[in-house]
């Protein structure tokens, strides 16, 4: 297989990394956008955590989750962050890999329009913006205007935005696309900036497991005592968030450059409602709403396969013992 990271549809850019060690282990870590869904990865990195695991993460910018998929199947990354729907769909194409914790339990999209656009049904005949034609934002944003009557292709276009909520903004405020589903706080921004709130999706799918850690089985059952280290360090971020949301969210600002007001709202609005997962866990509940959205988009048949077939919960179990409360 050729290397992904040369292949056209690669971009990456690596992100600087804290203090190193001298004996640290360098990993490789997918993210796809450098937004709030990725936060906990910039606090593991700046604050310490992973140094202190003896680990050197370098974050791998990949604007797109099929991209980051292959480049984990290609031993280009150690551990990929991304919407479990993709591994969902890989492994039942004869693949191999592993949902291994989580980071985003659910889905906290707002759907904003142009400021042409007052209501759902004035999208019939636009393009929508999306991070890639089916699975996570995607499967949720079809779920959502399905439920309001909007069908694709029958009723809009879907135009593929590459590099997370924040570039899916940006494309809204160019005009190249007439609405799209935003994370919080960006969909706050969109707001006051005079954009229209058409909706918000968690009224089709309340309960979501949207972004997680992955893995190659074939290389982290070589390697377990790393994987449960870097684990390690993934619940100390989180924990540090949900204990410290004032000091995350002036992180949130000098790393993102999200202005005060919001980056306190986002990370208030992903503690309090526990989209980050202090513990790291994973929803099994909300990855059986993976499988069902996936059925409904015609990728998988009934009967259903259980959730616990695309997880391996057994490294966060081990990162959690040694851990301890």
């Amino acid at each position: 297989m050729k290397k992904v990271f040369v292949t056209a549809l690669l971009v990456f850019v690596a992100l600087g990394v804290g203090a190193s060690q001298g004996s640290a282990q360098t990993l490789k870590a997918g993210i796809t956008s450098k937004t709030l869904f990725y936060l906990p990865f910039y606090v593991g990195q700046k604050k310490g955590f992973y140094n202190a695991e003896g680990l050197q993460v370098e974050l791998i910018l990949i604007g797109r989750s099929d991209v980051q998929l292959q480049a984990m199947v290609a031993g280009e990354l150690h551990f990929a962050n991304f919407n479990p729907d993709g591994i969902i769909i890989f492994n039942e194409k004869g693949g191999n890999l592993k949902v291994i914790a989580g980071t985003v339990n659910t889905a906290p999209y707002v759907l904003i329009g142009g400021k042409a656009f007052k209501k759902v049904e004035d999208l019939r005949g636009a393009r929508v913006g999306v991070s890639g034609l089916r699975g996570g934002a995607t499967s949720i944003l079809l779920s959502y205007l399905k439920s309001k009557g909007l069908l694709h292709p029958r009723d809009f276009s879907l135009a593929v935005v590459s590099g997370g909520t924040a570039a899916r903004l940006s494309a809204l405020e160019s005009g190249a696309i007439a609405a799209a589903v935003l994370g919080i706080p960006y969909s706050d921004i969109a707001i006051d900036q005079g954009f229209t709130r058409l909706g918000d999706t968690v009224e089709a799918i309340p309960t979501y497991q949207f972004n997680a850690i992955n893995i190659s089985p074939a290389w982290a059952e070589k390697n377990r005592a790393t994987v449960v280290r870097f684990l390690k360090a993934h619940i100390r971020s989180l924990r540090w968030i949900h204990e410290q949301p004032g000091q995350a969210a002036e992180f949130f600002t000098q790393e993102m450059g999200v202005k005060p007001p919001y980056a306190r709202r986002g990370v208030d609005y992903f503690t309090k409602n526990k989209i980050f997962p202090i513990d790291g866990s994973v929803t099994l509940e909300g990855l059986k709403v993976n499988l069902e959205v996936q059925a409904r988009d015609g990728v998988l048949k009934e009967p259903l396969p259980p959730p616990e077939k695309y997880v391996d919960v057994s490294y966060l179990r081990q990162a959690q013992k040694e851990l301890g409360p």
